[in-house]
């Protein structure tokens, strides 16, 4: 079947070069630039644009919510294996996965942005092999017969076809298939299924709706309703399943949407509530808080001062893991619970890492912090260890944790020919924090961008870089005093000692919860094509205390632009 495999390759490249450009007013690929509407606004697709979305837009707060565009939402690699499996059981562990290479991340650090997911190329080739690999298994004769009954038959035929399109098409398009489409993918199986089998044909089909855009982008452009464009109740079926559910939606969430089930907020936001507590929407739920909190960096940390480390950073992520379940599912705290929280689990590595707790039976217990050494999810041994260096902590990397992530500030451009931190000497009588005082502050090149982070950073000098609280650095007193500066103005928002201390003055700042509540909107409407204030009267009840993380999220079901795009 090579000539088969040429037209599908053809077909691969074809989806590269349509599905990159921007979205026209009728639904279809455009070829050229930007289409603006008789208000003037571009519609945005699932191509390369200009982002202008920075972390400093994304915290500002607004009077009124505004409305993200029209656009097409390609699949993360995992929303297209979760599809996938959904749609054909039969794969269970017969199927090692999509071939596709990791997703591309944002600058707001996000991996489903709408305008970094394209399909270029590479990605068309690895999209090839996943639908030929997928096809292969699904159409083997006991998986196919599952399928669609009527393979079972002596001799099907075309209307047997017919079925497998309907049904396949129906699962992966969200939507039901036109008859133009029907036709198209019935002509496909004749053409095959003539000089070969139904088997052969019914292979190439299946591979060919895989491929297809209507399965590959999620459709948000919505249709002409007076002054904005109204998703259509396939499009919000699939847009609360996603969000939420982090796959496809079922047949019973595509027709309750189709009943007008989802007019109200409420009614969306109960749905939003109830797909996160499935598991999988529980681990639609944690891709957000690693993706904001970044604590999955320790997974490629190597510590040289602590023995099998590569063992406890794995326990560090379920430790993180489980304090993210604690804290924002079971208690449903919000920025003060996941900041102060006296507690985290250990299991007897990282019992014997810290130096105190003890862990179950059956793995991982929760146990209470000793008081003064630290709180919440900075001083996670995931967050600490993944902000540090091999041999020594890092106030530069853990300064820029709160700095981007819960300040929301961009960090500049590295200067060329960067200053190198002078090493640890052994026997020096220099601490971590003195080096880079030396390197960072009396250096003019250096000094005006690290005044805002590294004083961060020093907050968490009792902590060593494998995680673990110090009262001292090899005998030399540890000064962990610190103040966050206003930028650009430099003047000081607030003095701290210490970690905990530095926790509880972050938690009191209206601009940190104003920072997750944006960075938390930009992530559920996939950078909005960089639009902000989508969700203003959410995002002021997460600010007043109203609202945890989860319930905030699920509030974001109820903003006008999760059922509207501008015009």
């Amino acid at each position: 079947m090579n000539g088969v495999r040429f037209w599908m390759a053809l077909a691969s490249l074809l989806l590269s070069l349509g599905c990159n450009a921007s979205i026209a007013h009728d639904g279809q690929p455009g070829m050229g630039g930007g289409v603006a509407s008789s208000g003037g606004a571009a519609a945005t697709g699932g191509g390369p644009s200009t982002i202008t979305q920075g972390r400093d837009a994304i915290a500002e707060r607004c009077q009124v919510t505004q409305l993200a565009p029209p656009q097409l939402r390609r699949l993360t690699a995992i929303e297209l294996e979760r599809t996938l499996r959904d749609t054909f059981p039969s794969l269970a562990t017969a199927w090692s996965g999509v071939r596709l290479g990791a997703d591309p991340v944002s600058p707001l650090g996000f991996s489903n942005d709408a305008r970094t997911l394209v399909v270029a190329s590479q990605t068309a080739q690895e999209l090839l092999g996943t639908a030929d690999d997928v096809a292969q298994n699904v159409t083997a004769p006991a998986a196919l017969a599952a399928l669609v009954p009527c393979a079972a038959a002596a001799a099907p035929g075309r209307a047997c076809a017919d079925q497998l399109v309907q049904a396949v098409g129906a699962r992966l398009f969200r939507r039901a298939l036109s008859s133009d489409e029907a036709a198209d993918y019935g002509a496909l199986f004749d053409s095959v299924a003539a000089s070969s089998d139904f088997a052969t044909g019914a292979h190439w089909v299946v591979a060919a709706l895989i491929q297809s855009p209507s399965t590959v982008y999620r459709s948000e452009l919505g249709v002409a309703a007076g002054s904005s464009r109204k998703l259509t109740p396939d499009e919000l079926a699939s847009e609360l399943s996603y969000t939420y559910g982090g796959t496809a939606p079922s047949a019973e969430l595509l027709a309750a949407a189709e009943r007008g089930d989802f007019a109200a907020s409420e009614a969306r936001i109960a749905k939003a509530k109830e797909l996160f507590a499935t598991p999988a929407g529980r681990e639609q739920l944690h891709q957000f808080l690693a993706e904001w909190s970044g604590y999955g960096r320790v997974a490629s940390k190597t510590k040289t001062t602590v023995m099998n480390f590569e063992s406890l950073r794995t326990s560090m992520q379920q430790e993180t893991k489980l304090f993210f379940d604690e804290a924002v599912v079971s208690r449903k705290g919000g920025v003060r619970e996941v900041l102060t929280a006296n507690y985290t689990f250990v299991d007897s590595s990282l019992a014997q890492l810290y130096g105190f707790g003890a862990a179950s039976s059956t793995g991982f217990a929760q146990v209470e912090r000793p008081a003064g050494q630290g709180l919440g999810l900075l001083a996670q041994g995931s967050m600490l260890a993944g902000s540090a260096h091999a041999d020594a902590s890092s106030p530069t990397l853990r300064g820029l944790v709160v700095y981007e992530r819960l300040l929301c500030h961009q960090k500049p451009p590295v200067p060329p020919n960067v200053g190198v931190i002078a090493a640890v000497i052994p026997g020096a009588k220099t601490t971590t924090r003195q080096r880079y005082e030396v390197a960072h502050r009396t250096n003019a090149s250096c000094a005006g961008c690290h005044q805002f982070f590294d004083p961060l950073g020093f907050g968490f000098e009792h902590f060593d870089e494998a995680g673990r609280y110090r009262a001292d650095e090899g005998g030399l007193s540890i000064d962990a005093t610190g103040q966050a500066l206003a930028y650009p103005d430099t003047s000081v928002v607030f003095a701290f000692d210490g970690e905990d201390d530095l926790a509880q003055k972050l938690a009191n700042n209206s601009a940190v919860s104003d920072c997750v509540s944006g960075l938390a909107a930009a992530y559920a409407f996939a950078g909005a094509g960089g639009r902000t204030c989508l969700a203003e009267d959410a995002r002021a009840a997460f600010a007043r205390g109203e609202l945890g993380v989860l319930d905030y999220l699920a509030a974001l079901a109820g903003s006008p632009s999760f059922v509207e795009r501008a015009p």
